[in-house]
């Protein structure tokens, strides 16, 4: 007997596509928000090793004061044990540095360190993925900690109530430079926070709403 191959009707395609359309429309959101997510994700987590990496340099001396500037392209200025001394140790030394143990951006006695520059958060080409903010935050690392800074977004610690630098970083996919801020409510937004000691911790938001912990 003659065996005869039956296809697929006409009706059973149209079914399939339609099943095949339903679910693109129902899991391509999903799946767009779960790689954003991962990407910004991994932008914290590479801003908190980064900071991890700066303050084990400076902690082993060879610098008496390391400046790191987040921004778009980070920034790192060093300032030698022999400079930091004669600004922030010295007794006879008077000057609103040393008398606010503060730092200031591009501080006279720094020099610029670009081999230290290991990171950035591009604003265009394929790298370009995520938005931060604030759009510059300084910080100033010593052996001892950070030194004060005026400028930077902060809070307060709920866990330890201290107050603490805070840096953070949105999806390119749903915000853009302007509202990526601190105080938005995204998808996709987590934040960096250091503390006088330059311990770092690393949050997200949950339903737009709260920032929960998840290192750190």
């Amino acid at each position: 007997m003659k065996k005869i191959n039956k296809g697929f009707t006409l009706l059973e395609l149209l079914v399939v596509v339609t099943i095949l359309g339903i679910f693109a429309v129902i899991a391509y959101p999903n799946v767009i928000k779960w790689i954003n997510d991962r990407e910004v994700k991994a932008e914290a987590y590479k801003t908190s090793g980064f900071l991890d990496e700066m303050k084990s340099t400076v902690s082993s001396g060879k610098y008496g004061m390391l400046q790191v500037a987040l921004q778009t392209d980070v920034y790192v200025y060093t300032m030698s044990n022999e400079n930091f001394s004669n600004t922030y140790k010295n007794v006879t030394a008077n000057n609103t540095y040393k008398n606010n143990q503060s730092c200031g951006y591009r501080q006279s006695g720094t020099s610029r360190n670009t081999n230290l520059e290991t990171i950035d958060f591009p604003i265009n080409g394929s790298d370009y993925i995520v938005h931060i903010s604030p759009a510059r935050t300084v910080l100033c690392l010593t052996k001892d900690g950070l030194l004060n800074y005026n400028g930077n977004q902060t809070e307060r610690d709920t866990e330890t109530g201290k107050t603490v630098a805070v840096f953070t970083i949105c999806s390119k996919g749903n915000t853009s430079r302007g509202s990526c801020t601190y105080r938005a409510r995204q998808d996709n937004m987590y934040k960096v926070t250091i503390d006088k000691f330059i311990n770092t911790k690393i949050y997200k938001l949950k339903n737009r709403n709260t920032w929960v912990k998840i290192d750190g």
